[in-house]
């Protein structure tokens, strides 16, 4: 089941996020890479805040969050996915691309014109599928002094008749 996320949640955030890191993305990055990226210090009121401020919904398999979604609505008109990440029980079961029409309601709602995000060498094919394309080739993000490579994607957001 899909559902907006509550901050009884967060910890299971957490989990599923660490988990999607380790278990699903370590086949694409080195494992200095890994320890940096899923190292970080992730804080349950960081998440509280996120779930208040942005829209984030969890995957919930026999009420255990088995990963997440989550999307932000910018000034400039536009939303940056901060994320798709499952663990690997909810992988390959069609819970992204429905994680995914969910977001497009509320940025269809909001007349957002475009969603941007860093894709993970991982999940970069996935959002190719869903019609997203690269906006700037391959950038880094900082995560404890460790390089962890990404790509800059963007997707631009027809109106519904």
């Amino acid at each position: 089941m899909i559902r907006r996320a509550a901050h009884a949640d967060a910890q299971g955030i957490i989990n599923s996020h660490i988990r999607s890191i380790r278990e699903i993305c370590s086949k694409d990055y080195s494992p200095q890479e890994i320890e940096a990226w899923a190292g970080r210090d992730f804080k349950v009121e960081r998440w509280h805040a996120t779930i208040d401020r942005d829209f984030v919904w969890v995957i919930d398999i026999g009420g255990k969050v088995s990963g997440f979604g989550h999307i932000a609505l910018k000034d400039d008109g536009s939303a940056y996915l901060h994320g798709l990440y499952f663990s690997p029980e909810a992988k390959g079961l069609g819970f992204g691309k429905k994680l995914f029409e969910e977001m497009l309601k509320v940025v269809r709602e909001k007349k957002i014109s475009k969603i941007r995000l860093h894709s993970t060498i991982t999940a970069k094919a996935f959002y190719k599928h869903l019609g997203f394309q690269e906006s700037e080739g391959e950038c880094g993000i900082d995560m404890q002094g460790i390089r962890v490579p990404c790509f800059p994607m963007e997707l631009k957001i027809i109106p519904e008749r």
